[in-house]
């Protein structure tokens, strides 16, 4: 944050996206909606402007409402939901510089639970970072009851769940829940909140470069530390210069995996590198040995559809070579809306979606790509040798006196 200071906050297209899906969950919470799926067309307002409910949207908050609604059923009607509240760990931390606000929180004195949810709207897997996050969340929420030591806090657990509906675009799991002891969160988790937090105080605290922490910081463009670090994984690769090293099928295994172990941070500085050298070009600064010119632009027509549509069936085209029709998607099905002729609006119902998941959607496994040995995903068998076991010489059989 230090270092993010002297770099405007620049909300992509993606954090807007996300927080207009916030947006709408909150709502369905505080009013009650129990189906986001009819506010499809309706027009919503937050901080980052306008927006029309569409159909992509409603779906994919209806999987975390549906979550929510079905959690709080568990609990005989004795949870409180609670959406959007700021939390703040001062009680129990002795800082004023570690609120923030809980997507929803869920108060389950049934089964003495504390749920804190996250909701993500974003392609990439967060969970690492999110739980993170909630573990702060987790503290400050605590913190809210401010009750002494020894006393016991009113729930024995605190679970923390990630929501996040576009994993399911990639075969992963779109809920995933973790539990942590009340106990360990007040003591473990707070202490080390507080010994983390105490070491970025000083004015001087080192930068520790790295892929997790610099993927979204907005001074990786201009960070010396990211840039020394990266160079440094550069200089310790055990790689030649020679023009025989610098092609890639002559290199040892060891440097392969040495280069695809530097490569996430070195993506990192390169992305911000260019980032900061357009903001810089973009302002009128004189950037020696570059330049700002217009990328690949691409072909359209100058007329509307319907006009180009008349002028290439004058020059002879005939009207079903004009237009291509191709099926919509699994994805694109389940999303489908249209309305009746009376003007009410109609989708597949849970049981058609259902009949199209079981019988008529096959999932095919993504295209090979290469990973790092740590990587959580199963790793595809490409070599078959292991898989044949040499064959055993056969015994030879003493055949009878009367066959020799």
């Amino acid at each position: 944050m230090r270092e993010e200071a002297a770099y405007p906050d620049e909300r992509s297209a993606a954090t807007i996206d996300g927080t207009h899906s916030h947006t709408l969950l909150e709502h369905c919470i505080k009013a009650g909606v129990v189906d986001p799926l009819p506010m499809v067309g309706i027009k919503m307002k937050d901080h980052d402007g306008e927006f029309v409910v569409d159909a992509e949207r409603a779906q994919r908050v209806k999987v975390a409402s549906d979550y929510i609604r079905n959690r709080a059923t568990l609990t005989m009607g004795t949870a409180t939901v609670i959406a959007e509240q700021r939390v703040d760990p001062q009680w129990l931390l002795s800082r004023d510089d570690l609120s923030g606000t809980v997507d929803v929180q869920i108060h389950d004195p049934l089964n003495d639970v504390l749920e804190i949810i996250d909701y993500k709207d974003g392609m990439n897997d967060a969970w690492d970072s999110a739980i993170l996050q909630m573990e702060q969340y987790a503290v400050g929420a605590l913190a809210g009851f401010k009750i002494a030591r020894p006393n016991p806090y009113p729930f024995k657990t605190v679970r923390m769940t990630v929501i996040q509906p576009k994993l399911a675009l990639r075969g992963g799991q779109t809920i995933r829940s973790v539990d942590y002891p009340v106990k360990q969160v007040v003591d473990e988790v707070a202490r080390t909140i507080v010994i983390e937090a105490a070491a970025t105080d000083k004015p001087d605290a080192p930068l520790v470069p790295g892929e997790k922490q610099c993927k979204y910081c907005r001074a990786k463009g201009g960070c010396a530390a990211l840039g020394t670090k990266a160079l440094e994984v550069v200089d310790t690769m055990d790689i030649t210069v020679s023009a025989a090293e610098k092609d890639p099928t002559r290199m040892t295994n060891d440097q392969i995996v040495q280069i695809m172990e530097a490569a996430p941070l070195l993506r990192q500085l390169l992305e911000g590198v260019e980032k900061e050298a357009q903001t810089r070009l973009e302002r009128g600064v004189d950037i020696p040995g570059l330049k700002m010119v217009n990328g690949k632009g691409h072909r359209a027509w100058r007329l509307s559809d319907e006009e180009m549509a008349e002028k290439l069936k004058k020059m002879g085209v005939p009207k079903d070579a004009l237009y291509k029709t191709t099926l919509v998607s699994v994805a694109q099905a389940e999303k489908l809306r249209w309305k009746k002729r009376d003007g009410t609006d109609v989708q597949l119902s849970e049981r058609q979606l259902k009949t199209l998941e079981t019988e008529y959607v096959v999932k095919t496994v993504g295209k090979p790509v290469v990973a790092l040995a740590a990587d959580s995903r199963t790793a595809i068998t490409t070599n078959a040798a292991p898989l044949f076991s040499a064959v055993q010489p056969e015994v030879p059989v003493e055949l009878p006196a009367w066959l020799s």
